[in-house]
């Protein structure tokens, strides 16, 4: 019996072509019948490499002829058919436009033997050997067998069994009996944990003119003896990245360095400048074109400490702030104090208030990336909210709490985000009127297929006061616009005034939004979506829009245009909204 080991190179091609052409002769179109799309694609990847004559393929004994039998087979074969039959045919006066392709491909070689393993255990590993389809009795695929490979060894290199190898790896096809036997055998050897951390941190940094050294090191969350991932180092760097610290960092394995007690982590930090400035220029249906000032300190002293200032603009409000981080000696990485001076002033329909605001705030992060802010804050409102006139002063403390995570940021596939938070003051400590209030935000974001993806979200929020109408605009509750509500004007949804009519704001919210996006093009998407919900204090009257939009998700973040109607109204009416940022 006839046998041999194959070794195939599978070529994909970026497009699909029906037609091939030779130096200064006519495109020759193929004509292929009764095959699989995967199939057909293949073949034509393959002939359309080559550049065939048209009256050499219509001869039969022609090298050219052979060539493209060769070309057809290696296209086949990959996908388990080594017994097929090719006929080429074509009219002399046609000029092979098209050229015709019968092909037969014959029975599929299916795979008799499997003999499949990994020495050493591994979660993760075994997970993905009980569902690979390389299983006796199934056709052979052999990009299968490839892709079986080459994740083995990226699952292998990715938890660090810097040493794992194949001791055994063939592939045997039996063409006459149309049967194939597999062997692999993967060792994973050992799986190299970290002995050590080298920090360079240049001479600036030595010097500690720079940060404290011993800052640095507990900003590394990273310690000797982990056993880490090469996503754990990759999220390493983007957290390190983050402080505002370094202008680069570098985080590298040192393989050649490795040994029974583990491998060594280099990790090199470039300082980044003291000072930046930044600019922006934005636009939304809400708040009309923005501008934004923004100016940092990242390293105030050796012990990290940093100042931010900006300044927002836009048709509607201008709001300065200004804020001093303080992180923490013991835990820098996961807890840090700031301290936050702010004013608004903001003008809208329903709207016009002026704000200032001193507050204190504690933020830790815990190790399932929660995130604790607890705060206080001493605001001062003057608000007009039609005709009523007031002006109230209130210490603010609260909590809140809130986690995101994805598996991309820029447009996840899966990913959600949640958020908490309870204020509260007394008239008896410092403050012109007593509340307490709950707010909660939900996102959730998944994909139904490889280009839809479903988004859902909602957003909760409800007040207890003593006296409502000493309570400043800040905490009160309004719907409508880009962010819920699609297909109503910015915060027009709220209680009115039973006298003047005036919308006055609500003591409750309760809003959500159903949203479905196709991807159409790889930076382009549509969507339909319906919005529901209201602001209210007493009585909950359930408004409900439906709309459509597009998204390009360009270089600096998604930007969604959506038009929305509203379907609880008399008047037909309709409303464009414009926005740019990230989904979480």
């Amino acid at each position: 019996m006839k046998n041999y080991l194959c070794t195939i190179c599978l070529m994909f091609g970026i497009y699909l072509s029906f037609s091939s052409q030779a130096d200064g002769t006519l495109s020759i179109s193929y004509k292929l019948s009764n095959l699989p799309d995967h199939i057909k694609h293949n073949i034509l990847v393959y002939l359309n490499s080559k550049s065939y004559d048209c009256q050499s393929l219509l001869t039969s004994i022609s090298q050219q002829r052979k060539d493209m039998r060769t070309q057809i087979k290696s296209a086949i074969e990959p996908f388990g058919y080594f017994n097929s039959e090719i006929n080429v045919t074509s009219s002399p006066k046609s000029n092979c436009q098209p050229l015709e392709l019968q092909i037969d491909l014959g029975q599929v070689t299916t795979i008799s033997r499997a003999h499949i393993s990994v020495i050493g255990g591994d979660d993760d590993i075994d997970a993905l050997l009980a569902t690979h389809k390389l299983q006796t009795g199934n056709p052979l695929i052999q990009p299968r067998y490839e892709a079986l490979k080459s994740q083995l060894r990226q699952m292998a290199n990715e938890k660090l069994y810097l040493d794992a190898r194949f001791t055994a790896q063939s592939l045997e096809v039996f063409p006459d009996t149309n049967k194939a036997e597999i062997k692999l055998v993967f060792e994973l050897g050992q799986r190299y944990a970290i002995n050590a951390i080298n920090l360079d941190m240049g001479d600036e940094l030595k010097n500690d003119t720079y940060l404290n050294r011993s800052l640095v090191e507990k900003l590394i969350t990273i310690k000797p003896s982990n056993y880490l991932t090469y996503d754990d180092l990759y999220k390493l760097k983007q957290k390190l990245n983050s402080y505002g610290y370094f202008e680069q960092v570098i985080v590298d394995i040192d393989e050649e360095a490795r040994s029974s007690t583990g491998v060594p982590l280099t990790i090199k930090l470039k300082p980044a400048v003291k000072y930046d400035y930044s600019v922006g220029l934005g636009f939304s249906t809400d708040a009309g074109v923005k501008a934004s000032f923004k100016y940092n300190n990242h390293r105030i002293n050796d012990q990290g400490h940093q100042f931010t200032s900006h300044l927002d603009l836009s048709e509607l409000s201008y709001e300065l702030n200004a804020a001093y981080k303080i992180p923490s000696k013991n835990k820098p990485a996961s807890k840090w104090f700031n301290v936050n001076v702010a004013y608004r002033d903001e003008q809208t329909d329903q709207v016009d208030s002026q704000t200032s605001k001193l507050g204190f705030t504690q933020t830790r992060i815990s190790n399932n990336n929660w995130q604790n802010i607890n705060f206080i804050d001493l605001l001062h409102e003057k608000f007009n909210i039609g005709q009523d006139k007031d002006e109230s002063l209130l210490l603010v403390p609260g909590i809140s709490w809130s986690i995101t995570d994805a598996d991309s940021l820029p447009r996840p596939s899966r990913g959600y985000k949640l958020q908490t938070e309870i204020k509260g003051a007394s008239e008896d400590v410092f403050s012109d009127a007593s509340f307490a209030q709950i707010t909660l935000f939900g996102k959730y974001i998944h994909a139904v297929s490889d280009r839809n993806r479903l988004l859902y979200r909602t957003q909760l929020g409800a007040t207890v006061s003593s006296d409502f109408d000493e309570l400043p605009t800040t905490y009160r509750f309004f719907a409508g616009g880009d962010q819920n509500l699609r297909g109503y004007d910015f915060e027009s949804i709220a209680p009115v005034n039973s006298v003047t009519g005036d919308l006055i704001g609500g003591k409750h919210l309760a809003v959500g939004s159903i949203e479905l996006e196709h991807q159409f093009a790889p930076q382009w998407a549509v969507a339909a979506f319906t919005d529901f919900g209201d602001a209210f204090t007493n009585d909950f009257d359930f408004k409900y829009t439906v709309g459509a939009g597009i998204r390009w998700f360009s270089p600096i973040g998604p930007i969604r245009v959506d038009l929305g109607v509203p379907l609880n109204q008399d008047e037909n009416d309709f409303r464009l909204h414009v926005t740019i940022g990230p989904d979480l």
